[in-house]
């Protein structure tokens, strides 16, 4: 068996995990991503993405926050990400797996869901105030970034941060909770417009509230995972033509990109 099968399974019996305690709590969540494009396409996992991210609409995230450490398994740990702007990990610390010359749990990524602005000025100025403190919380935290290409503009950045020691200069907490409270100005409840509004696809990962509506079950690996109630138009909006394989050279996943074969 594989290094990025054997975290899918352990990811498999997290996720079994998590899932009961979202139905024992009257929980909503969402696969995002590739997870979800892995249910459509695969019915599982995509072969090669050792990834799994889900998403709770913003009063479901809070609650399972408050719960999870007495409600999961023991092995089971919940890590908050606030130096990666406010998502959260559950990881199994039962399963060690050797990747590279690093030792990893599996581990499943978990995104609040909130509401965003739909008319023209509300959008822009939401977006540019979330993309300003989300530059300044990434500089903050400049010497800990993976490398990876994230486009000419924010490549240019991260160079010259990091030559300037520009860290040195900003807090990080302080930089979060501020960008916290801005995400959080629109409920998603209320909203017509909501995401993962911290996602790596940036607005792509915005859709209307009916995209991702009633939550269906759709097959995953030897589960049945909550889904969005259209997602063809979630994935065509992030992914394009989604049920098109990327060639060989661009199969890799979370763990392989991180560390290497």
């Amino acid at each position: 068996m594989n290094k990025v099968r054997e975290i899918q399974l352990g990811e498999l019996t997290l996720l079994e995990s998590y899932i009961d305690l979202c139905k024992r709590h009257n929980l909503r969540y969402y696969a995002l991503g590739g997870t979800l494009l892995g249910a459509i396409r695969h019915k599982g996992f995509i072969p090669w993405d050792d990834d799994m991210d889900l998403g709770m609409p913003r009063k479901d995230y809070e609650k399972f926050l408050s719960i999870c450490e007495q409600d999961l398994p023991e092995s089971v740990i919940l890590r908050l990400h606030d130096d990666n702007l406010g998502n959260t990990s559950i990881m199994d610390t039962s399963i060690q797996i050797q990747f590279g010359n690093e030792w990893c749990s599996p581990f499943i990524d978990i995104f609040p869901l909130d509401g965003y602005p739909e008319d023209g000025i509300h959008y822009w100025l939401h977006t540019n105030k979330i993309k300003f403190y989300r530059a300044l919380s990434k500089i903050s935290v400049i010497d800990r970034l993976h490398e990876r290409d994230r486009g000419s503009f924010e490549n240019a950045i991260v160079k010259v941060s990091r030559a300037l020691k520009l860290n040195k200069l900003l807090n990080t907490s302080k930089i979060n909770k501020k960008l916290q409270s801005i995400i959080k100005q629109y409920d998603y409840e209320t909203s017509s417009l909501v995401g993962n509004v911290l996602g790596s696809y940036r607005e792509r990962e915005l859709a209307r509230k009916e995209v991702f509506g009633e939550p269906q079950l759709l097959e995953f690996e030897n589960l049945q995972i909550s889904c969005h109630e259209n997602p063809d138009e979630y994935l065509t909006k992030i992914y394009g033509d989604y049920m098109q394989l990327p060639k060989e050279a661009e199969r890799k996943g979370h763990f392989e990109s991180t560390w290497g074969d």
